[in-house]
C-alpha cells in the first residue's frame, strides 16, 4: 500500500524544482516592480529636457525661404512674435518693436512665466502687430508654441551657440570692467586701470567664470531648443520660422513694411569697441585681449566648459543649423509633417 505522506512529499519536491527552473529559465516571471515605481521611473526619465524625443505621428520638415517668401509669410499673418536667446540681435529688435507698438512694454516671457498674458488684452485697444522678447526660462518657448494661434507667426532668431557664448562673455566682462563686477565676483579682476577703463584678469580666473556662465552667458541655444521645444513644433504645428541673427536687419525692415512703414530702412549696426579686458596667460605670463583669447579657444569651449552637458535633441538643432546655413536667404520654415 502506498504511503500518502511519501507521495505528498514527492509531489512537493517536484513542484519546487519545476518552479525553480521556470524562474531560472524565464527571468521575466520574477516578481514585477510595483506599477507606481515603474511609473515614477519612466516619468523621471521622460520629463523636461531629458526626455527621449520620439514622435511617431509627425516630424519637422525644414523648408528654405527666400526674402520674398519671408515677406509673404509676414503679410499673410495677423501678428508676429520674435523670440531669441541673449546676444542674437535681440536688443535692436526689441527696441524696434517698442517703437513700432508704443503701448507694448511688457516682456513677453515675464507675462508667460507669471501666467498673466491676458493683461495684453486689457492694456490697449490696439493689439501689437510685432512683439519681440528675449527668452530666459527653458520651458517658456515650448509653452508659447503649444498655445499660440496659427494666425500668429513665431520667428526664432538663431545664433550658433559657440558664437553666441563668446559674444556674451565679451559683453558681460566688458560691462564688469566698466561698471564693476557683481559682489560675488568683486575680486575677479587682478588690476583695474581707472584712467582708461582697462581691466586685467588671470587666465585661470577667466576660465572659472566662463564655466559658471553668469548673466547673458547662460540661457542660450541649448536651453531653449530642447526636445520639449521640438516636440511642441511636431505636436502643435505652430506657424514658425527660424532666421539667422545676421539677417535680423532684413527681418526688421520687412516687419516695418507691414506694421510701421515709417520705420523702414532702419538698420542697427554694432561697431567693435575698444578692447577693455586683457587676459594674463598662465603659461608664460603674456597678455592678450579677451576677444583674441575667446577667438583662439572658441572651438574647444563647448567641450571643455561642458556647454552641451544638459543639451537635448542636439541633432535637431544641428540639422536646423545645416539647413539655415545652406539656404541663400538664411530663413527656414519649421513645418510639422504627419508620418504616414
Amino acid at each position: 500500500m502506498r504511503n500518502p505522506l511519501a507521495a505528498g512529499a514527492a509531489t512537493g519536491v517536484l513542484v519546487f524544482f519545476v518552479c525553480f527552473y521556470t524562474k531560472l529559465l524565464n527571468p521575466t516571471s520574477l516578481p514585477a516592480e510595483p506599477a507606481n515605481q515603474v511609473a515614477r521611473s519612466i516619468n523621471a526619465e521622460d520629463t523636461g529636457n531629458n526626455r527621449m524625443h520620439a514622435n511617431a505621428n509627425a516630424h519637422i520638415s525644414w523648408q528654405c525661404l527666400s526674402e520674398s517668401d519671408l515677406r509673404d509669410s509676414i503679410n499673410s499673418t495677423e501678428n508676429v512674435i520674435v523670440v531669441m536667446p541673449a546676444k542674437a540681435a535681440g536688443t535692436s529688435l526689441k527696441t524696434f518693436a517698442k517703437s513700432c507698438n508704443p503701448n507694448t512694454t511688457e516682456n513677453l516671457q515675464t507675462l508667460l512665466s507669471k501666467n498673466d498674458a491676458f493683461n495684453l488684452l486689457t492694456k490697449s485697444w490696439d493689439m501689437p502687430g510685432v512683439y519681440a522678447s528675449h527668452f530666459w526660462v527653458p520651458t517658456a518657448l515650448s509653452q508659447l508654441l503649444r498655445s499660440i494661434s496659427r494666425h500668429t507667426l513665431v520667428v526664432y532668431i538663431h545664433r550658433e551657440e559657440t558664437s553666441r557664448f563668446t559674444s556674451a562673455a565679451l559683453h558681460v566682462l566688458t560691462q564688469w570692467c566698466a561698471h564693476g563686477p557683481p559682489k560675488a565676483q568683486k575680486n575677479f579682476f587682478d588690476k583695474v586701470e581707472n584712467n582708461n577703463h582697462k581691466c586685467h584678469v588671470r587666465e585661470k580666473k577667466l576660465v572659472e567664470i566662463l564655466k559658471d556662465r553668469p548673466q547673458e552667458m547662460q540661457m542660450g541655444t541649448i536651453e531653449l531648443l530642447t526636445c520639449e521645444t521640438y516636440s511642441s513644433i511636431e505636436e502643435y504645428a505652430p506657424n514658425m520660422l527660424f532666421v539667422d541673427y545676421k539677417r535680423a536687419n532684413v527681418l526688421q525692415n520687412l516687419l516695418a513694411e507691414r506694421y510701421c512703414p515709417k520705420m523702414t530702412n532702419h538698420s542697427h549696426h554694432i561697431g567693435k569697441g575698444a578692447e577693455k579686458v586683457f587676459v594674463q596667460l598662465q603659461n608664460g605670463g603674456t597678455e592678450v585681449s579677451l576677444s583674441e583669447w575667446l577667438e583662439k579657444k572658441s572651438s574647444y569651449l563647448e567641450w571643455t566648459l561642458g556647454l552641451n552637458d544638459k543639451a537635448s535633441c542636439l541633432v535637431q538643432t544641428r540639422t536646423m543649423e545645416d539647413n539655415l546655413s545652406t539656404c541663400d536667404g538664411s530663413f527656414i520654415h519649421a513645418q510639422a509633417v504627419l508620418n504616414y
